[in-house]
C-alpha cells in the first residue's frame, strides 16, 4: 500500500488539470501538460534524459509531439493510476507518491528547492 492515499480526485475540463485532494488534506492542482510532459514511463524518462544531456538532439521521424488530452484515468491497485492520453499513449504509472513527489504547487516547490540529495521517486541514486 502506498504511503499516500487520495481523499477526491477530479478533471476539471475548463482549466485541462487534475485536482487532487491528499488524505492529510494537501490540494494539488497537476496541469495536463505537466503531468503528460512528467509521464513516468521509460521510454519518456530516456527522452527527457536525452534532452537534458543533449539539448541538440535530433527528434526522430516517428517521433510526435506529445498530445495533452487526457482520455481516460484508470486505477492501478491502491497506489496508482493509469492516464491515458489523446496520442494512445498509456505506458506510465503515476504513483501516488510520485504524483506528491512532481506537486506543482508553491510550498511543494519551495521544499524541493532546498533538498538536493539524489533522490528519484524516493531511492536514494549515489552519486
Amino acid at each position: 500500500m502506498s504511503a499516500r492515499e487520495i481523499a477526491r480526485a477530479d478533471i476539471n475540463e475548463q482549466e485541462r488539470t487534475l485536482e487532487i485532494e491528499w488524505d492529510d488534506g494537501h490540494l494539488s492542482i497537476y496541469p495536463l501538460k505537466l503531468l503528460r510532459s512528467e509521464c513516468p514511463c521509460a521510454s519518456c524518462r530516456t527522452i527527457r534524459e536525452e534532452g537534458r544531456n543533449n539539448p541538440f538532439r535530433v527528434i526522430g521521424p516517428n517521433e510526435r509531439p506529445p498530445n495533452f488530452d487526457l482520455e481516460d484515468v484508470e486505477p492501478v491497485g491502491r497506489y496508482g493510476m493509469r492516464i491515458h492520453w489523446g496520442d494512445g499513449h498509456a505506458a506510465g504509472i503515476y504513483t501516488f507518491d510520485y504524483l506528491r513527489e512532481i506537486c506543482p504547487c508553491e510550498a511543494c516547490r519551495a521544499a524541493r528547492q532546498g533538498d538536493q540529495a539524489p533522490f528519484v521517486h524516493g531511492i536514494y541514486i549515489p552519486p
